[in-house]
């Protein structure tokens, strides 16, 4: 479950005079939706008859998928998305024109001339806790371990047919379109159709034919952060990978030294698991078969991975400092109030209690569960619902039910 931070009036006080960067996002922190990859159990999946190894195999992609069933820092990926921003060739040229127009005499004159950094190749800047970070293709590379298609996709995956819908395909394409979109390339909602990035690799995965991953996420994630940066888009994609890059990179270990690493400032969640229960819920099987290796949830960080290049860009030391130090504080305080406010209410509940002479016994806490209306579900598209199941839900007789259809 995803946790909360401290108090938003706290994190205004301290950012106010210890932000390295400002907001790039227009979407507030609050409604942000950090999309968690999803853990993939190949074993389960086999036993339930779809065996998917083959393809995975050929790609040299199960050290990635190791990789997924771990921890997101939901805070931390927060953090990171409403000051990412996008430093591309276009954004460099930019900057370049910026200082030519303040000062002429520059055309022409090298980006170390102009008093700018020099530019290397694709790059995400942002800065995590007032820890500044930065991501390259290479990075996620190390994380991760690694037109005229559209009528061979259509002969082989909708078997030639392009009127074939999604849930005619073979079952094992089926849940390989799963995994890309849960996986690979997460959606912020609207249509299952799979859009043209989405039918390239599947092609290419279906006909095990390499792909460059690194790449493919790099490009989705600057395209998310630069949708993001117009409001358009609140989903945060790969929280899992951005979580695993923060750990490897060093944000956590700068974090441990002011005692940040903590459940209630990472805000710590996993994905979804894809499994047999997947399969069952696609109505590929009819009975799940389980087995005591069968893969389970972890929230246990991954083990360290030699030379992973560094994210740390240490421009304001002092700075860090003093956000985190402050940080550190206002949370140290912010849990306190929070531990005093919670015994005062059961040290009030249980004087209440004693005073009527009647000693309740403790609620159960229990989860949020949203219902829908069972006419919602009867006119939910694609939803159809067995005329006994929608009794027992409604709990009228037939000719009732007959009246309000």
């Amino acid at each position: 479950m995803e946790t909360s931070t401290s108090g938003s009036s706290m994190q205004q006080s301290i950012r106010s005079d210890y932000s390295l960067k400002p907001l790039t996002t227009t979407v507030p922190i609050d409604l942000l939706e950090v999309q968690s990859e999803s853990p993939v159990d190949f074993g389960s999946l086999k036993r339930n008859k779809v065996d998917l190894d083959a393809y995975f195999n050929a790609q040299k992609m199960f050290e990635y998928f190791d990789m997924l069933n771990g921890p997101t820092y939901v805070n931390l990926v927060k953090e990171f998305w409403i000051r990412a921003e996008v430093y591309d060739i276009e954004f460099a040229k930019a900057q370049e024109s910026q200082v030519v127009s303040l000062n002429p005499n520059l055309k022409g004159k090298s980006r170390k001339e102009m008093g700018l950094e020099p530019f290397h190749c694709l790059e995400i800047k942002s800065v995590v806790m007032g820890i500044p970070v930065s991501i390259t293709e290479g990075v996620i590379a190390k994380a991760c371990k690694k037109d005229a298609l559209l009528e061979s996709y259509t002969n082989l995956l909708l078997r030639g047919n392009p009127a074939t819908k999604l849930v005619e395909m073979d079952i094992e394409h089926r849940v390989l379109l799963k995994i890309i979109n849960e996986c690979f390339f997460q959606k912020g909602g609207g249509a299952d159709q799979p859009n043209l990035d989405h039918k390239l690799v599947l092609y290419f995965l279906a006909g095990f034919q390499p792909i460059n991953l690194p790449r493919y996420i790099m490009h989705h994630l600057c395209w998310a952060i630069k949708e993001a940066s117009k409001g358009k888009r609140k989903q945060v994609p790969y929280g899992r990978l951005l979580s695993e890059i923060f750990c490897q990179g060093g944000v956590l270990k700068t974090l441990d030294t002011f005692n940040l690493v903590l459940d209630r400032v990472l805000g710590i969640t996993t994905g979804r698991m894809i499994n047999g229960k997947s399969l069952f819920n696609m109505k590929a099987i009819e009975i799940i078969l389980t087995d005591s290796r069968d893969l389970k949830e972890s929230e246990a960080p991954s083990q360290t991975i030699r030379d992973f290049p560094s994210i740390l860009k240490e421009n304001n030391p002092e700075a860090l400092s003093a956000y985190l130090a402050a940080f550190a504080k206002e949370s140290e305080e912010a849990t306190k109030r929070a531990e005093v406010a919670k015994a005062r209410k059961q040290k009030s509940a249980k004087t209440e209690a004693t005073d009527s002479g009647v000693v309740a016994a403790p609620k159960r806490k229990r989860g949020k569960l949203i219902l829908m209306s069972p006419w919602k579900q009867l006119n939910k598209p694609g939803k159809k619902l067995k005329l006994k199941k929608l009794l027992a839900l409604l709990g009228h007789s037939r000719e009732r039910l007959k009246s309000r259809l």
